[in-house]
């Protein structure tokens, strides 16, 4: 279903309560029908360049932002229902989407974020671990990646939906984890990685989506699993939705490609209960 079914509810529902309370006013005899479309949830997206839509699509956005995101694709498939504003940023932490959140209002309907994985600056840890001569940092990296989950993650992202939810009381939220980046393949020809390093980065990329779930529920707010949408799509599988090494010129490698967003994280974020509370 194209139409997110949530929303769908919504409106139908305030339609109907709209007509109700017009043929109430009405005499018996002299009733008509009044219809009054209502007006459009206000939503607001949050986060870095996943939410953005980096890598996706050609843009010349400062943030990355494109049309091709998944929070573009929801309000585009809500058929005017939705008033959008992307506020995502490539490169953006928690910190930064505290920043972000003050696009919010007390009059926001519905936020989406997708957020915590540059908090670790795991994408540079990788890049020192691929390089041979850079063992000294990778281990380092590595050891303050670890220390990171463990210790402030937690913190930083409580701090997060709480001024989300502070700036937006009323508002439905939605929190994303993020794909494993790598298939659980011996081989990988296509991309680089030695198996070690592909299974490292799965291992962390699956810490910082249960530290985000588990904020999620601290914080009574919907968290969205990506990993079954995703599952057989990863990189080293014969049809990624992720960007590979071509990613490398622009940055852009291990962000959703413009199928991964459609297919990927749009169907979850739609149908996670958009019209009603955790």
């Amino acid at each position: 279903m194209s139409y997110p079914a949530a929303i769908f509810r919504r409106v139908v529902a305030v339609c109907a309560t709209v007509a109700m309370t017009a043929t109430g006013w009405a005499a018996p005899a002299t009733a008509v029908a009044v219809s009054i479309a209502p007006a459009p949830l206000q939503y607001v997206a949050l986060g870095d360049s996943y939410a953005a839509g980096f890598g996706s699509t050609a843009t010349r956005d400062d943030c990355g932002r494109t049309a091709a995101a998944y929070p573009a694709l929801l309000a585009r498939e809500a058929h005017g229902t939705l008033a959008f504003r992307n506020a995502a940023c490539t490169g953006a932490t928690t910190a930064d989407v505290i920043r972000q959140a003050t696009a919010l209002t007390a009059k926001t309907g519905l936020v989406t974020i997708t957020a915590g994985a540059n908090d670790l600056r795991f994408r540079q840890v990788l890049a020192a671990c691929l390089d041979t001569a850079a063992a000294v940092a990778c281990r380092r990296g590595n050891v303050a990646v670890d220390r990171k989950i463990a210790k402030v993650l937690p913190h930083d992202l409580s701090r997060m939906i709480r001024a989300v939810t502070t700036a937006a009381p009323d508002a439905r939220v939605v929190v994303t984890g993020y794909p494993l980046p790598f298939a659980k393949t011996r081989t990988c020809p296509s991309v680089p990685v030695s198996a070690r390093l592909r299974i490292r980065a799965n291992q962390v990329v699956t810490r910082l989506n249960s530290a985000i779930a588990a904020a999620a529920a601290r914080h009574r707010v919907r968290f969205v699993d990506i990993d079954q949408e995703f599952a057989g799509h990863a990189l080293c599988s014969p049809r990624p939705w992720l960007v590979g090494i071509a990613g490398l010129r622009d940055n852009t490698a291990l962000h959703p490609t413009a199928t991964g967003h459609a297919r990927g994280y749009l169907p979850v974020v739609a149908g996670s209960g958009l019209a009603d509370r955790a």
